[in-house]
C-alpha cells in the first residue's frame, strides 16, 4: 500500500517515483513499445543499451517535441492534465575507420543529447464519505504526553496553534479533539504534481565488422519535482460538535543531479537476428528537499475576541541527503524479416528494494529498527524485483513509409500480494523518409491503477488509526513528433 504521509520526509514513495524511469524519447521508440535494446540505430537506444549508438552508419540529428495529456480519476471525481515539453534532443557524429572492407573496425561514433525519462505533472482529487476515523485521532495519539514545545511542528503543532489539539484543564499532556468520540468525517484530498527527470547522455560506440557492437555512456540525470497536497476533513451536518472543517496542506520541492554509467553490447550472429545486453550502474544523486505545511480550521462559534477561524504554518525548509536507485540490467532480441519487418523484444530487470538514501545533513542514515523502521527499512520490505517486457513490431510498406506498433508492460514493484501496481502501455506510430529527412509520429496510451491510504498510524495503545483505502485511476495520453535529419 503506498501511506500518504502526514509528516514530511524521505520516503518508500519518493524511491520509486525516481527510480522508474521510461526511455522512450524518440517518436519512433515510443511507436515500438521502447523495444530498441538490440536495434540501435534511434537517439532513444543510447538510453538503454548504448550499444545502439554504433549501428549508425551517418551522422544525425532528432528533436522530438511531446505533448501529454493525463487524466486521474477517483470515484466521481476526475483532473486533466495537459503538458507540452522536449521528449528528445539528440547529435550523433559518425566516423569511419576503412572503406571497401568488411573485417576489422568499421566505424567510431561520438552521440550527446538528452531524453526525457519521466513526467510527474499530475492532478487529482479523492473523497471518503463518512469516514469512521479521523487524522485528527492521529494528532491526538502522537500528541499525547508531550508538552506543547515537543509537538511536532509539521504536524502536532500547528493543529494545537489551530485548536484542533487542547490541553486537558486536569492535565496539559493530554489533549482533547474539537469532535466528539467516533464521530465521522467527510475526508477529501488534492494532490497537486509538477515536474520531470531526464538524462543527458555523453555516448561512445564502436562498429567490428558490421556484427559486434559494441558502446558505452554516462548519464547525467536530473530531478525536478513539485508537490502541494491538501487534506480537508469536515464534520458532517447533523454533527454536534463546534468545528466545521479544517485543512492541512503540505508543500515538497525536491531537486537532485546523478550520474550513472552504462555499457552494452549488440551481437549479429545472422544477418536476420540481433541480439544485446546491456547494464546501467546505480544513478547516485544529490538532493534537496523545501518543504513547509500549513494548517488552517473554522470553527462555528466565535471566540471572545470574535475569531472563528485560525491558520498557522511553518517556516520554509530545506534538507539535503543523497539517493541512490537499483541497478538495471537488459537482455534484447530482435529479428529482421526480408528488410520489410522488424520484431523486437526487450526483457529489463530491476530489483525496487535495492534504492536507498543516505547521507542526511545531520548525519541520518535512514535506517532504523525492527520497531521502528526508517525509509531504507520500509524500501527493503515494500519492494521486490520486477522484469519489464517491450515488444514492438515495424513494418516497411515503402521505402518512404513505415508502420509501427508497440506494448510494454511494468511489474508490480510491491511484495504483498495485495496490492498490483502493474500496467501496460500501448503505441502506434509512422514514420516517413525522404531522402536526408525523416519524420516519425507516435500514440501511447497507458491506463494504471494505485490505491494508498490517508494515514496509518497506531495509537497509544498499539492499534492502528487508518483511513479508508482510496482507488485512483491514472489515464496518459502522450503523443510525440521526431523531426531528424541524416548528413
Amino acid at each position: 500500500m503506498v501511506f500518504s504521509g502526514i509528516l514530511y520526509a524521505q520516503t518508500a514513495d519518493d524511491a520509486l517515483r525516481y527510480s522508474q524511469q521510461f526511455y522512450t524519447g524518440t517518436a519512433r521508440s515510443a511507436a515500438m513499445g521502447g523495444a530498441f535494446g538490440a536495434l540501435g540505430g534511434d537517439f532513444s537506444s543510447i538510453g538503454i543499451n548504448p550499444a545502439g549508438l554504433a549501428v549508425y552508419q551517418s551522422s544525425e540529428f532528432t528533436f522530438t517535441p511531446s505533448m501529454e495529456m493525463r487524466k486521474s480519476s477517483s470515484g466521481n471525481l476526475s483532473n486533466e492534465k495537459f503538458t507540452f515539453g522536449i521528449s528528445n534532443i539528440g547529435y550523433v557524429a559518425s566516423m569511419k575507420t576503412r572503406l571497401g572492407s568488411k573485417d576489422g573496425w568499421q566505424n567510431f561514433n561520438i552521440g550527446i543529447g538528452y531524453n526525457r525519462t519521466n513526467n510527474f505533472r499530475k492532478s487529482s482529487a479523492s473523497q471518503v464519505l463518512n469516514s469512521e476515523t479521523s487524522m485528527l485521532d492521529v494528532f491526538e495519539a502522537n500528541a499525547d504526553g508531550l508538552s506543547e514545545n515537543q509537538l511536532n511542528e509539521m504536524t502536532e503543532y500547528l493543529a494545537y496553534e489551530t485548536y484542533l489539539l487542547n490541553p486537558q484543564d486536569e492535565n496539559e499532556l493530554d489533549y482533547d479533539l474539537p469532535i466528539f468520540p467516533g464521530e465521522k468525517m467527510n475526508q477529501r484530498k488534492t494532490v497537486e504534481e509538477r515536474g520531470y527527470m531526464g538524462e543527458f547522455n555523453i555516448s561512445f560506440g564502436a562498429n567490428y565488422g558490421h556484427k559486434l557492437y559494441l558502446g558505452a555512456s554516462i548519464g547525467i540525470q536530473n530531478i525536478s519535482y513539485k508537490s502541494t497536497a491538501r487534506f480537508t476533513e469536515s464534520t458532517l451536518a447533523n454533527s454536534k460538535s463546534d468545528l466545521n472543517d479544517y485543512y492541512l496542506e503540505e508543500y515538497v520541492k525536491t531537486t537532485g543531479v546523478g550520474a550513472n554509467f552504462k555499457i552494452g553490447m549488440i551481437y549479429k550472429p545472422t544477418q536476420n537476428i540481433r541480439l544485446g545486453a546491456s547494464l546501467h550502474t546505480p544513478t547516485i544523486f544529490s538532493m534537496e528537499d523545501e518543504f513547509q505545511n500549513r494548517m488552517a480550521s473554522h470553527f462555528l462559534t466565535p471566540d471572545e475576541n470574535g475569531d472563528s477561524n485560525y491558520a498557522n504554518r511553518t517556516l520554509l525548509s530545506s534538507y539535503e541527503y543523497n539517493y541512490r536507485t537499483p541497478m538495471k540490467f537488459t537482455l534484447s532480441g530482435a529479428v529482421v524479416l526480408s528488410k520489410k519487418a522488424i520484431l523486437s523484444l526487450d526483457y529489463e530487470f530491476i530489483d525496487y528494494s535495492n534504492a536507498k538514501f543516505t547521507d542526511g545533513e545531520d548525519g541520518f542514515d535512514f535506517n532504523g529498527t525492527p520497531d521502528f523502521p526508517e525509509a531504507n527499512d520500509i524500501i527493503k520490505s515494500s519492494y521486490e524485483s520486477v522484469g519489464n517486457l517491450r515488444a514492438g513490431l515495424e513494418y516497411r510498406v515503402s521505402s518512404a513509409l513505415s508502420l509501427r506498433g508497440g506494448i510494454a508492460n511494468f511489474g508490480n514493484p510491491y511484495k504483498s500480494n495485495s496490492i498490483d501496481e502493474s500496467y501496460n502501455m500501448y503505441s502506434v506510430g509512422f514514420g516517413i523518409r525522404e531522402g536526408n529527412f525523416f519524420f516519425d509520429a507516435a500514440y501511447s496510451y497507458s491506463d494504471k491503477d494505485e490505491s494508498y491510504l490517508y494515514y496509518n498510524a497506531p495509537d497509544a495503545d498499539g492499534n492502528i488509526i487508518s483511513s479508508d483505502q482510496v482507488n485512483l485511476q491514472d489515464k496518459n495520453n502522450q503523443v510525440r513528433l521526431t523531426f531528424g535529419f541524416k548528413f
